[in-house]
């Protein structure tokens, strides 16, 4: 899968969408819904705007609208997901198109509204797997609860309609440069060359990026392939000199060398180490980006239930 704008399905409650999720790695990407992320189990880290936050079990996070993010987590992460569009409250709170929240872990254990937006969050959740009759109505009900409390507890400014547009503008830019890389990853890569596409000065596009990604484009280009090599070196059983061609590197020095220095080990030393990984296969063509299962509805009320009593 490329970076890309991801089109949120609601196919169960209009407007909202709740999954329960198993998380390595999500590429870099952003949609039109907000998101309610909540740890239950591990610990992750998020890029977003210039910013790597890290969070533990107990903590929450909230997304806004067209705010690119990615999800990274060293061994593995699960996590309650509860997304919803703004367009929800338009009719009774028109000022949510102007609002942007600061995006800020919170122990929502440490105070009685986050207790309380915990409980919504999770009575949310159950009403939304559990597909009851006239259900949407409570996930409805819980939303604009769930709203009124984020409301209180996570600082935000109003951003007037001008500035919205200028940010989206951003990361529509943001969105075509990392989706080039994507799919271009195995080629040589040159900012020269994107900045060309973009019709913008070297000069101005490196500070760019090195802004909006939190890292240089080089350093950005690498990191994408060592995840795409890592997937391949536990997942196949191909040689380290067809992964190295097969995620763009030009030698296995360059692989390697990149390698030690994001994962601290050399690519060969990795592979041993997770040797004895299950489901091996043995195909180039599949995605290699995003590492996560997302829980069927039963297995997603059956942890909660497990989890949570309320």
């Amino acid at each position: 899968m490329t970076n890309e704008f991801e089109l949120i399905e609601h196919s169960k409650v209009q407007d909202i969408h709740v999954f329960l999720i198993e998380m390595h790695y999500r590429s870099m990407h952003l949609h039109m819904d907000m998101e309610v992320v909540y740890l239950l189990s591990g610990s992750l880290n998020i890029v977003t705007n210039n910013n790597k936050i890290s969070l533990e079990k107990g903590d929450f996070i909230l997304l806004n609208s067209c705010q690119l993010h990615e999800l990274h987590s060293k061994n593995s992460a699960l996590l309650l997901i509860f997304q919803f569009s703004p367009k929800i409250f338009e009719a009774f709170f028109p000022q949510i198109n102007e609002v942007y929240f600061d995006t800020i872990p919170i122990a929502l254990e440490a105070s009685e509204t986050g207790r309380r937006l915990l409980e919504n969050i999770v009575a949310a959740s159950q009403a939304y797997f559990k597909e009851e009759e006239h259900f949407s109505l409570l996930c409805h009900g819980f939303s604009s609860i769930i709203m009124f409390d984020l409301m209180k507890l996570v600082p935000h400014k109003q951003m007037k309609e001008e500035k919205k547009d200028q940010l989206l503008l951003k990361l529509e830019r943001i969105k075509r440069i990392s989706d080039y890389i994507s799919k271009h990853y195995q080629e040589k890569l040159l900012l020269s060359d994107i900045a060309k596409k973009e019709a913008l000065s070297f000069t101005y596009l490196s500070h760019f990026f090195h802004e909006n990604f939190g890292v240089t484009f080089q350093e950005y280009v690498n990191l994408l392939r060592c995840e795409k090599a890592k997937y391949l070196l536990i997942h196949t059983e191909n040689t380290l000199l067809t992964i190295c061609g097969v995620c763009g590197f030009s030698d296995l020095r360059y692989l390697n060398s990149a390698f030690k220095r994001f994962y601290g080990v050399s690519p060969k030393y990795f592979r041993k180490q997770n040797q004895n990984c299950q489901n091996q296969v043995n195909m180039l063509k599949q995605d290699v980006t995003n590492k996560q299962y997302v829980f069927s509805k039963n297995q997603s009320l059956e942890k909660i239930n497990q989890l949570f009593t309320l």
